[in-house]
């Protein structure tokens, strides 16, 4: 079968085996290990040049330690990591540095990602000169205006500082900053959440509209499967430190093949009442365990509404591709109940 995560030269981003763990340290007084939290635990994975894929799962699987560890803001524990045919994980501290202008972050929270002490032209002249050092003056100021009118903003507002833009703008402003070093990947870490459902739309088309026009390419983390559903190309599941489901959007939405996947589905409200009303809901057993001590085997077995044998808490499933493009869990009680 085809592995999402063959390496070919022309592939831009590729993970391959990707853990990251943190040890919690060990007891003061007995010396034992407090343990070791498997944030992310064996995802590989292939991002093709300028499309949107789109990481979904519910709070705590995993997905911003991913981000993080992509970015090399977090070094892996073990295994790989591929940016047009550059071996990030392979890099030192200095020449990480170079690289890394290459890769840019938006973050949650509008409110806290930029300085509230810097203006926005001093925010943005910062970020340009990380790959301009010697931008200035008119040519600086110009730069950041154009940065501004690419994101919908007036540039007249350069001379304020955070406090005095909504939280849209705010979010506006972070975008613009992600731009400004001329990036190729841009890793957006739940950047529609934290803003109001009529902004975040905007918000949304204008991620879709700079990622076309710019070239770009985007990693779009997300727990609402509604909002991925909307902008990603691809989508990949994530569901305790692994990636569960990946395939093409239009096909995981309307063919998704994990009972995990089934269920992220089926919690996405439908505008018609009786629709509503006579649809089928999936409901999970209990909460996502800790990955602190995750479950041995399929990792999704103390959820699952359907019926398994011991063969799910023993053998360890593998991304398979169970049609062309769209890989699953190999987990036969997983997948049991697919169309």
């Amino acid at each position: 079968m085809s592995d999402p995560a063959s390496y070919l030269p022309e592939d831009f981003l590729v993970l391959d085996d990707v853990h990251t763990h943190f040890d919690l340290g060990r007891n003061f007084f007995t010396r034992e290990s407090k343990g070791v939290v498997k944030a992310v635990d064996g995802v590989s994975l292939k991002v093709r040049k300028g499309e949107i894929l789109g990481l979904v799962g519910e709070s705590g699987c995993g997905k911003s330690t991913l981000s993080r560890t992509i970015m090399q803001l977090i070094r892996p524990t073990s295994g790989r990591i591929w940016l047009e045919g550059q071996e990030l994980s392979a890099l030192s501290d200095n020449d990480l540095r170079e690289v890394r202008i290459n890769f840019q972050m938006i973050f949650q929270d509008p409110y806290a990602s930029l300085n509230p002490r810097m203006t926005v032209m001093d925010t943005l002249s910062e970020a340009i000169r990380t790959r301009h050092p010697d931008a200035k003056g008119e040519a600086l100021r110009e730069r950041v205006a154009e940065l501004l009118r690419t994101v919908g903003l007036n540039p007249v507002q350069m001379k304020r500082y955070p406090h005095e833009f909504s939280g849209g703008q705010r979010q506006r402003v972070a975008i613009a900053r992600a731009l400004a070093p001329e990036p190729k990947l841009i890793i957006a870490d739940e950047p529609v959440s934290a803003l109001d459902v009529s902004i975040q739309s905007q918000i949304l088309n204008l991620l879709k509209r700079l990622t076309r026009e710019m070239d770009l390419t985007m990693i779009f983390i997300s727990h609402d499967l509604s909002v991925v559903r909307y902008i990603a190309d691809r989508i990949a599941v994530m569901y305790l430190g692994r990636i569960i489901e990946l395939g093409d959007a239009e096909e995981i939405v309307d063919h998704p093949l994990h009972i995990y996947t089934k269920a992220l589905m089926s919690a996405i409200p439908v505008p018609d009442p009786k629709a509503e009303r006579s649809r089928h809901r999936i409901i999970l057993k209990g909460d996502q365990p800790s990955p602190l001590n995750p479950p041995s085997g399929c990792n999704f077995w103390p959820r699952s509404p359907v019926e398994h044998d011991e063969r799910m808490k023993t053998e360890e499933p593998v991304l398979a591709e169970i049609t062309p493009g769209h890989f699953a869990s190999n987990c036969p009680f997983c997948v049991s109940t697919a169309a």
